[in-house]
């Protein structure tokens, strides 16, 4: 029982920390934590679909639209109805989001390394190879057992109980 809590409150760590990192580092282009991953993941899908962004990403819609907005606000995106079905709006970065991204792929590369400081490469990898396990588990037992308030399982030893999300 100790480990599963000291685990989920490194992670937790983990992710107040990494918001924090790049809201400070991000904020001179106007953008934080929020809005670095929404232009990433559309500069390297170029004219990507909202709603393809929101499922690459596992965000709802409106995460997703609010992002967004704040990306087309700051001059970095381009939306674009798309012209064979006009319900779907299209993305892309525009030219001043260049120096974004770079300045995004910078922090990612910073905060790797403050992260991975004192690891040896072999550790770093498989750090990565096991959050990712851990985030592709997650990710699976929520699609499960959805919102709905479904029950979910939980497994004591040998007796599993029945409990209400």
């Amino acid at each position: 029982m100790e480990q599963q809590r000291f685990l989920t409150r490194y992670i937790s760590v983990l992710y107040r920390q990494g918001n924090r990192y790049y809201d400070k580092t991000l904020a001179r282009f106007g953008i934080g934590c929020g809005q670095q991953f929404f232009l990433m993941r559309i500069a390297e899908n170029e004219g990507i679909s909202m709603y393809d962004l929101a499922h690459l990403g596992h965000f709802d819609k409106g995460t997703v639209t609010k992002a967004v907005q704040k990306l087309e606000e700051q001059g970095y995106l381009q939306i674009v109805v798309d012209p064979e079905d006009r319900r779907i709006r299209r993305l892309y970065t525009t030219e001043s989001a260049k120096e974004v991204i770079e300045g995004i792929c910078i922090s990612r590369e910073d905060w790797h390394d403050i992260l991975t400081a004192g690891m040896s490469e072999q550790e770093a990898e498989q750090t990565q190879q096991l959050l990712a396990k851990m985030a592709e588990n997650a990710y699976h037992y929520m699609k499960q057992t959805n919102d709905a308030g479904h029950s979910l399982r939980r497994t004591f030893k040998n007796q599993t109980k029945e409990f209400d999300a």
